[in-house]
C-alpha cells in the first residue's frame, strides 16, 4: 500500500514543483464540491490523483475537496486533499502537503494514510496496527513538559474566542495553516497538541484534510478528541464538519478541556 500511495504522491509533487512561474496558481476557476472556489493548482492536483487511479487501475472511489465523492465502483475509497494549505502555497509559504488516506466509510476504519510535505519531500506515513513513520523512521508523541510546552492553535477569522485561552496555557503557540502537516508535527514529537475550534460550524475541519494525519497521530500514540472529550470519528461526507483536539500526552487533554 505504501509504494501505491507514495507513486501518487510523487506524481503531484514532481509535478507542483516543476511548475513555471507563468502558471496562474491562485486562478479560482469554479465552485469545488466543499463549497469553496477552487484554485488551479487545486485542480492540477486532483486530476493528477484520478489520472493515477486510472493508470494503476486501482479499483477506489474518491472523496476530494474539489471534484466530491466519485463512485468509482469500489469497496475502498480514498480521500484526497490534493493541495493541503493552498494559501500557504499561494503566499510562497513553504508549509502545504498532498493527503491520501485509504479506508471503506469513516475516519475510524481509514487503514493507511499518508501526507507528503511539497516543499521538503517529507513524507508521514502509517498503516493501522503497523506504527506512524517520517521517511522510514518511526514515529511517536512526546511526553508533556508545562515549561517547554508548544500547541498550534487556529486563530484564524472564524475562531472561537476560548482559542486565546487555550493559546495562553502554552509556553509557544504557533498557527501555521496546512492541517494535515500540523497534525504529523503532534505525532512526531515537535509539538504537544493542535487545537481547533471556529465559532462558524462550516469553517471547521473536514475529513479530507486530517483523514491520514488522524491515522499517523493514533498510530504514533497520540490521541484524538471532539472538544467534549470523545474520540473523534468523521464520515467520508464532504458535509461533515468537526472542531478538535489533537495530542499525544493525556495531560494536555486536562489542561485544554
Amino acid at each position: 500500500m505504501r509504494e501505491i500511495l507514495e507513486k501518487i504522491s510523487k506524481r503531484v509533487s514532481d509535478t507542483v514543483c516543476a511548475l513555471p512561474q507563468s502558471f496562474k496558481k491562485g486562478e479560482e476557476i469554479r465552485m469545488g464540491a466543499d463549497g469553496t472556489p477552487t484554485c488551479r493548482i487545486d485542480k492540477l492536483a486532483e486530476d493528477l490523483v484520478l489520472k493515477c487511479l486510472e493508470e494503476m487501475e486501482l479499483p477506489w472511489n474518491v472523496l476530494s475537496e474539489e471534484v466530491g465523492f466519485v463512485d468509482r465502483g469500489g469497496e475502498k475509497t480514498l480521500v484526497v486533499d490534493p493541495i493541503d494549505g493552498t494559501h500557504n502555497a499561494l503566499l510562497g509559504i513553504p508549509f502545504y502537503s498532498v493527503s491520501l488516506a485509504l479506508g471503506a466509510s469513516s475516519m475510524s476504519d481509514v487503514e493507511a494514510g499518508l501526507v507528503k510535505n511539497l516543499v521538503t519531500n517529507e513524507v508521514f506515513y502509517s498503516e493501522k496496527g503497523k506504527g506512524a513513520f517520517r521517511d522510514g523512521t518511526k514515529l511517536r508523541v512526546r511526553d508533556f513538559v508545562p515549561d517547554e510546552s508548544a500547541f498550534l492553535v487556529y486563530i484564524g477569522k472564524y475562531a472561537h474566542s476560548d482559542s486565546m485561552r487555550v493559546a495562553r496555557t502554552s509556553a509557544r503557540t504557533r498557527s501555521l495553516g496546512c492541517a494535515s502537516l500540523e497534525m504529523c508535527m503532534v505525532a512526531e514529537g515537535k509539538l504537544d497538541a493542535y487545537y481547533m475550534n471556529c465559532e462558524v460550524h462550516e469553517k471547521s475541519i473536514r475529513i479530507v484534510d486530517i483523514a491520514a494525519s488522524a491515522l499517523i497521530l493514533r498510530e504514533a500514540g497520540g490521541r484524538l478528541v471532539d472538544l467534549k472529550g470523545r474520540d473523534l470519528d468523521m464520515p467520508f461526507d464532504l458535509n461533515a464538519r468537526s472542531n478538535f483536539l489533537a495530542f499525544g500526552d493525556p495531560e494536555v487533554k486536562k489542561v485544554v478541556l
